[in-house]
Parts: structure tokens; C-alpha cells; sequence
């Protein structure tokens, strides 16, 4: 007598109100993100780093590629 392999495949809805923060919080974190209340965390660039990456594009052959970052980099600093 052999035995009989049986497969299921099963397809599961989970509401995310149902979790509760921190659930989130590790699962996010288990795939790799960082998670962060802190509204604050991700600061603006200053004067300063504004100038050195332009610097550092500057300091690249200057290509189709370079100019049009360069350009974006410009109408981000100064709108």
C-alpha cells in the first residue's frame, strides 16, 4: 500500500487593521526596510550638499547623461 501525496494551494486575505503595529514593524523589517516614527529622519539637504554633488558631476566627462542630471540637480536645489 503506497501512499497518496495531496497539494493545496491556498489564497489568504488579511486586512491590515487586523495587525497590530508592531506585527507591522517586524514584518517590514524582516524584508529588509527600516521603520521609523520619527518624522523627521530623512533631512533635507543643505547648501553644502547641494555643491558637492555638483562638484562630483563636474568632475565627470561631460556626457548627455551627466548634463541631464546635472540640470536636475539644479532645478532641485533651486526650484
Amino acid at each position: 500500500m503506497g501512499y497518496k501525496t495531496v497539494t493545496v494551494d491556498v489564497d489568504v486575505d488579511i486586512d491590515l487593521d487586523e495587525l497590530d503595529n508592531e506585527e507591522l514593524i517586524d514584518e517590514l523589517k524582516d524584508r529588509g526596510y527600516t521603520v521609523t516614527k520619527d518624522a523627521d529622519f530623512v533631512k533635507a539637504f543643505e547648501r553644502e550638499d547641494w555643491q558637492f554633488l555638483l562638484e562630483m558631476l563636474d568632475k565627470n566627462p561631460q556626457t548627455l547623461y551627466t548634463l541631464r542630471v546635472r540640470e536636475k540637480l539644479l532645478e532641485a536645489r533651486f526650484g
